[in-house]
């Protein structure tokens, strides 16, 4: 089920950084914004996550920022034989659009790893905390250099909603820097075009994502994943799907409260 997390957070966050592309005048969300999503793999339920954004702001490195929680848990028969109880968040500045601090408190079967960063851009560096498994007391600290205004994986997927999508040309791939996992990690999507699907809330126009990923033992082909998010001011994920070896694994948006934009709903 690490695996399985593994793409959920992957094609949700994918992004990039905020000098490179154009952004929408009007940001794509506002406090209070709730996000719940549904995942399978072929027929049967396997996990559901939630994206939530205070009603507050919160001030860190003397910035205002908004504090952004997203929630994944497995459930039916993933859930008996290998839970999941994961917590990602972030405190996404309000102005300069990058992270201020991020933190993530994971529980995947018998795996445990706890840990907050604390971002310093005006140095370009972090200073992780690594969290007790168990008690999450601090048992030490590290120090890493980063890209200027690098993205964590929770705020990535939260600028990407900012790009202005009509400036950008079909097959351009756009290329993200985020710190994960104690080190750079650059990812690569490429926007495919656009498309009406069939959603929950009805037909929906979405902008279609590819996250160029290489074929290894989870994905069955390169490029198996597939992002759906809707081409409006919003850009809220509608759809995910991947290929891997034991099926396909679909994430479907089933719940959508306090969106700041109307949705690009095809009457």
């Amino acid at each position: 089920m690490r695996l399985f997390f593994s793409i959920l957070f992957l094609a949700v966050f994918c992004s990039t950084s905020a000098q490179d592309y154009a952004l929408t005048k009007d940001m794509p969300f506002k406090p209070g914004e709730r996000l719940e999503m549904k995942a399978s793999i072929g027929f049967v339920k396997a996990a559901e996550a939630t994206f939530s954004v205070s009603d507050i702001i919160y001030t860190i490195n003397d910035r205002p920022t908004w504090k952004i929680d997203i929630n994944a848990r497995t459930s039916g028969i993933f859930d008996f034989f290998s839970p999941v109880r994961d917590n990602w968040g972030t405190y996404y500045d309000t102005e300069k659009l990058i992270p201020q601090r991020f933190y993530r408190y994971i529980r995947e079967g018998r795996f445990r790893k706890n840990e907050i960063l604390y971002f310093h851009h005006d140095r370009d560096s972090v200073t992780v905390n690594k969290l007790h498994k168990e008690t999450k007391l601090l048992e030490r600290t590290e120090e890493y250099a980063i890209p200027h205004n690098v993205q964590d994986m929770v705020t990535g997927y939260y600028y990407l909603r900012s790009i202005d999508f009509s400036k950008l040309k079909v097959g351009e791939i756009i290329t993200i820097q985020t710190f994960f996992d104690e080190k750079e990690q650059p990812f690569r999507v490429k926007f495919t075009g656009r498309e009406v699907i069939k959603t929950k809330f009805g037909k929906v126009r979405s902008v279609v994502l590819v996250p160029i990923i290489e074929k290894d033992s989870l994905f069955e082909e390169d490029n198996t994943l597939k992002v759906w998010l809707s081409d409006d001011l919003n850009k809220v994920p509608l759809k995910f799907q991947a290929k891997i070896y034991v099926g396909y694994l679909r994430v479907e948006l089933k719940k959508a409260e306090n969106l700041k934009h109307p949705m690009a709903i095809v009457e």
